[in-house]
Formats: C-alpha cells, structure tokens, sequence
C-alpha cells in the first residue's frame, strides 16, 4: 500500500462548508484576492510531525504500518485593510471556523484516512496569502492516522 495524503486533502477539498472555498495541494492559490473565505494547504510545512510504526512483522512489503502526520492548512477569512482590522468580525470568522473543523471531523467522506481530529489552531488573526496580502484568518492543524 501507499500514503493516502493526496486522497486525504482531494477529499477535504471535496467538502462543502458553505461559501468557504476549499482547495487541495494542487490548487493552492498564488493570491486569494476575491476568493475569501478559502481554506488552502500551507504552502510551506503542509505535511509536518510525520511517524511511522510497524505494527506487526514480515516481509518489508507484508508487514502492517501505522502512519501519522499532521496537515497544516491556512484559512483566510476576510482582507485587512482600507480602515477594517477585522476585529469586528472575529464572531463571524470563529463560526466559519468552526463549521469547518466540525466538517471535517465528522464526515465519513473523507478518504485514505483512518482518523482525522483537529490537532490545534495557531496565528489567530492577520495572516498573509501566498503574495502576502493580510487577512483576518488563522491557520488549522489536522491530525491524520493512516493505516497500511
């Protein structure tokens, strides 16, 4: 067998959370001007914590494996600027937030995974798109356990 990780971030990205746009790694927008609220894979460290256990033993191609990682995903709210911090719409932006996190925890659709659990969210507030614009946004981890 071999790492699901694509299938893994395909089947995040196949999710349906209201209007937030959801991309995998191979659609990781170069600037997300009129694209919010989007959540994207880290461009950079998107796979990071990465273990493997061999559970049982055999042939290097027989024996039973657990892998764990985490994924590393932006989430990009609402753009900072022209006079909006984006304080005032922190309630707004915890509730999509949070409609993702329950999304992705409790849909049996996502694929190549044997467990999923939200593993921390970091860098609450402005946080930059790939060409640097601001927004009000944070950054999710998520905890993968595949079994091989």
């Amino acid at each position: 067998m071999t790492l699901a990780i694509v299938t893994v971030c395909n089947s995040i990205a196949a999710l349906d959370v209201g209007d937030v746009s959801i991309k995998s790694v191979d659609q990781i927008p170069p600037d997300c001007t009129r694209l919010y609220p989007v959540l994207f894979p880290e461009p950079v460290n998107f796979v990071t914590n990465f273990t493997t256990d061999r559970n049982t033993f055999g042939a290097d191609s027989g024996g039973f494996r657990t892998v764990e990682y985490d994924l590393n995903y932006t989430f990009l709210f609402m753009p900072i600027g022209a006079g909006r911090t984006g304080l005032d719409y922190y309630d707004k932006m915890l509730t999509k937030m949070a409609a993702i996190i329950d999304e992705i925890l409790d849909n049996d659709t996502i694929t190549g995974a044997w467990d999923i659990k939200a593993q921390g969210v970091a860098d609450m507030g402005p946080v930059p798109d790939p060409a640097g614009n601001q927004y009000l946004g944070c950054r999710l981890v998520f905890h993968v356990i595949e079994q091989m």
